[in-house]
Formats: C-alpha cells, structure tokens, sequence
C-alpha cells in the first residue's frame, strides 16, 4: 500500500466539510470546463490503472470484505463490476462504506486525492493539473493544500500539508532543499524531521543536527577533500565554510557593512556548534536517564528552523561557487 506524506494532522480529524468534498467529487463524477476552451473536460480518478489496481495502492483489497457474494474479496468483487462490467458507475468509489472517502478522516480523503496526481497513475495528457488547482481552492477554504514534496524521474510527487500548521514555514524552507540534493534518502530524511516536530521533538533535534552535517559532507565529498571519521559536526561546518569562503576573515573590510556579514557568517559556526550540544543533550542518538525531560515542539521548530536556514546558505553559495567554476578556472578543485 502506498499512502500519501502528510503533515501535523490527526488521523481521525476530519475538518473538511460536506461541502468541500461534494465540490472535489462532482469535479472527478461530473467534470469541469477548461476555461481556455470553455469545453467540458474529465480526467479519471484512477489514472491510467483499473480502478481496482488504483485502490490497491492506498488500500489492502485483498483482505477487504466483497459486497457480492460471489467474491471473497474487495479487489475481485470491485474488477468484476468496473473491469468486465463496469455497471456501478464512475462515482462509485466515493459512496462506498469500505473507503469512506466521503465521510472518513481527513487524512484518508487527502490520501486519495494525492494518489491521483501520483506521476505512476496521472495520464500525462489530461488536463490533471488544472484539475489540481481547482481542487486546491476548495481545499484552501478548510485550511489544506495539495503541494509538490518531491520528484520521480523528473514529475512531480504531490502530498498534503495543513495550511494553519505552525510548522509551514519551516517545511516552505527546506523543499527546496529536497530538489537541490535530489537524494530520496535525504528527502526522506527531511520529511521525517517535519513529521518528528510535534509528534516526537526529541528525533527531530536530532534529526536537524544530521541535516547540517550531510549537507557539509555532501559539498566536502563533490570537492574531493577527506572527511575525517572523528569529525565533529563543527569541525564539518569550520572546513565547508573555509572551502565555500564563508568564514568571517574572507570578508574584505572596504566592504559595506562587512561587520554585520562577518557577524552574521561568524553564527554559521555558532549554530553548529549549538545544534551538537543541542542534539547530545535533547536530541535523539544519545541515552538518557529515567528522569529525563526533552524539550517541547517550539524548541524542536527552532532547532529544525536553524538548521534548515544554515543548509539553504551553505548550499546555495555551494551551487553560486559550483556554476561559476564551469565558466572560470579561479575557484580550483
């Protein structure tokens, strides 16, 4: 089964209305107009799979019960009456007691809606994606948004966040990040870090301190200079700041404001310094006795904020450096 990544939600809330999700269905049982075209336009909810194969992603049919019974089981009953008969109709699905995507959680309406746009399922040569911001500004009304969260074989993979989620800003912070190392490990990674935050602000201190430190192994690896094994965390970020010039004595003082740039560089240090006593006091990765106390979600965000800002300068001024060496010698390997 595969489900959609989701974000500071309750599986059981179930904050979007009857009338939001009646809107989303009659777009994917009725269809919409195009506005270029003003011609009525339908994209299938199942893609380019049956619709038994497509529910396969999110649900275990197998072991669902059939409501004929001539089958033993939901994928069967459901391929009889849509695959070789198709006589229960395009609707069928969001009426259907077994998936309750109509009347279910939040998360399980949003989970569908995701799979729809998943780039294994989308017919490439619909109009999905106006499909996508119609259903995004019904979505929008309940404090929800479809969003990209990473990429396969170059398209778009789309999850779920909730708009009033107090971690948005710092999720907005790192997608970037995610194209940027075009790692699935590393996204997975970042992802975790962002689920950790309220659930378990422990890992994700933890989590944050380990997202620096790839990022420095990372840019020290390309450019072919040893990591040594005994590194600590400041030691990675002292020696990526002096290959990318980011340290404070590099700024030439004729510079304007170049004491508030020294400052400003000179924190670099500070945070990673800070996130690794951070991380072995509160952070996950070191044992703790029976009378420990983590800290809360806020402190979990401002761990996750810092770490994540000092990633997005550290490796935009590693690509700005990386771009300029393809069309100049001064920046040697």
């Amino acid at each position: 089964m595969d489900s959609s990544p989701k974000t500071y939600c309750c599986e059981s809330e179930n904050r979007i209305s009857e009338v939001t999700r009646q809107e989303i269905i009659d777009l994917l049982v009725n269809g919409f107009l195009d506005p270029a075209t003003s011609k009525p336009v339908m994209v299938p909810w199942s893609g380019r799979h049956s619709e038994p194969d497509f529910l396969g992603r999110l649900y275990n049919l197998k072991e669902m019960q059939s409501t004929d019974s001539r089958f033993t089981n939901a994928y069967d009953d459901i391929e009889k009456h849509m695959v070789y008969n198709d006589d229960w109709g395009i609707g069928w699905v969001f009426y259907d007691s077994r998936f309750n995507i109509k009347t279910g959680s939040d998360a399980n309406f949003l989970n569908f809606l995701c799979q729809m746009f998943h780039p294994a399922v989308r017919k490439e040569d619909t109009k999905w994606q106006l499909l996508l911001e119609l259903i995004n500004e019904f979505l929008r009304i309940d404090g929800y948004e479809l969003y990209e969260i990473s990429h396969i074989s170059g398209r778009p993979v789309y999850g779920w966040h909730d708009r009033d989620n107090p971690n948005l800003i710092i999720r907005n912070q790192t997608e970037n990040l995610k194209q940027a190392f075009n790692s699935a490990f590393i996204c997975k990674q970042i992802e975790a870090m962002h689920t950790a935050i309220e659930n378990n602000p422990y890992d994700a201190i933890g989590k944050a301190k380990e997202l620096l430190e790839t990022c420095c192994k990372t840019i020290l690896n390309q450019k072919s200079i040893p990591v040594q094994a005994n590194w600590s965390l400041e030691n990675l970020t002292k020696e990526t700041c002096k290959l990318l010039k980011l340290t404070p004595d590099d700024i030439d003082q004729s510079v304007k404001a170049s004491n508030i740039i020294k400052k400003l560089l000179g924190n670099l240090s500070a945070i990673s310094s800070s996130m690794a006593e951070l991380r072995n006091s509160y952070g996950s990765g070191h044992g703790k006795d029976a009378k420990f106390k983590g800290l809360t979600s806020r402190h979990a965000r401002l761990a996750v904020g810092a770490s994540s800002t000092a990633v997005q300068f550290i490796w935009e001024t590693f690509e700005k450096k990386r771009n300029e060496e393809l069309t100049s010698s001064t920046w040697q390997k």
